[in-house]
């Protein structure tokens, strides 16, 4: 079968003559709204806070651009920035997705870990006045409901590299192939190019039905977190060997080659999450945890001073 997708440019609406609004944009952000939403969703069936993953998602987005330039500049050109050091600073210049995974982690921990010792605080108090504590923040318990939103959200930010032609790979006749984005034919509608961004976007639809078919039990606190490494470390494992213009690590030593640094990290990924399965197995769910076991709703009772405050 021949490819089926003709080419198209990369999608934008122009707003003036100085001015345009990237499709990649539009569908970044609704990656964020719609994994945000799923996983607050999550959390309340988990007997956690909704409000804690949406007052994270602003540190989100910071963390997918600082951590994901960084890994950019670090790992796939620091030549250019030994030649210019201020391209450190340009983050809309060049994004590594493991970048934002690694920053997006270090975020996450921080921020439940400050998150949970105010939660002691406050549970400390309310002991005193008598009052039935909230259920503790954790991160092992909040992470579960970020990588389960990040899934859902994956669908829309790879779509987004898609309509960008972001991610052009190598020359194929593939039927999901794009024509007339090769970067060896530029302009040859003639040829089509294996497109990683529709191929993550496809990979992250099957994945997410499945995560929610999984929630519908309880699971070991590291259960999502644990599978989303290993799931999407594989596939990238594979994608990545489609690319044409990679940086390469190890020519020669594992074959002509080499590896891109993708297949590196995603090759840490997978073990990663094979040791969070391994080692957080048995470890409680938050929603065996928290829900009916005798603790206080903070969404009740922000709701509650609310309505008494108006």
């Amino acid at each position: 079968m021949q490819p089926l997708i003709p080419y198209f440019p990369p999608v934008k609406f122009q707003i003036t003559d100085g001015f345009a609004i990237h499709g990649f944009g539009i569908l970044v952000a609704v990656a964020f709204i719609f994994g945000s939403h799923m996983a607050m969703r999550k959390a309340a069936r988990d007997g956690l806070d909704p409000e804690l993953i949406n007052r994270l998602v602003g540190w989100l987005v910071l963390a997918v651009f600082v951590g994901g330039h960084l890994g950019h500049v670090l790992f796939y050109e620091p030549e250019r920035l030994m030649a210019d050091p201020l391209f450190l600073f340009k983050v809309w210049e060049g994004l590594s997705s493991f970048g934002g995974f690694v920053g997006c982690l270090l975020i996450t921990i921080w921020f439940f870990w400050n998150e949970g010792r105010k939660r002691v605080v406050e549970n400390t108090a309310r002991a005193a006045a008598g009052l039935s504590p909230y259920p503790p923040i954790r991160y092992w318990d909040y992470g579960e409901c970020c990588a389960y939103g990040w899934a859902w959200g994956w669908i829309f930010a790879r779509s987004g590299c898609f309509v960008a032609h972001d991610h052009p790979g190598t020359l194929t006749e593939f039927w999901l192939g794009v024509r007339g984005i090769c970067e060896a034919h530029p302009g040859d509608t003639t040829k089509a190019c294996h497109d990683l961004g529709l191929y993550e976007a496809l990979w992250a639809v099957p994945v997410s039905l499945l995560f929610g078919w999984w929630d519908r039990r309880p699971r070991f606190s590291g259960w999502f977190q644990g599978w989303f490494a290993v799931l999407y470390g594989a596939a990238r494992m594979f994608y990545d060997g489609l690319r044409t213009h990679d940086t390469r690590w190890l020519v020669g030593v594992l074959g002509e080659q080499g590896v891109t640094p993708g297949q590196v990290f995603s090759a840490l990924m997978m073990l990663l999450g094979v040791v969070v399965l391994v080692t957080r197995r048995g470890q409680p769910s938050a929603r065996e945890q928290y829900v009916g076991k005798g603790f206080a709703d903070p969404v009740a009772d922000r709701a509650a001073r609310k309505a008494a405050g108006a």
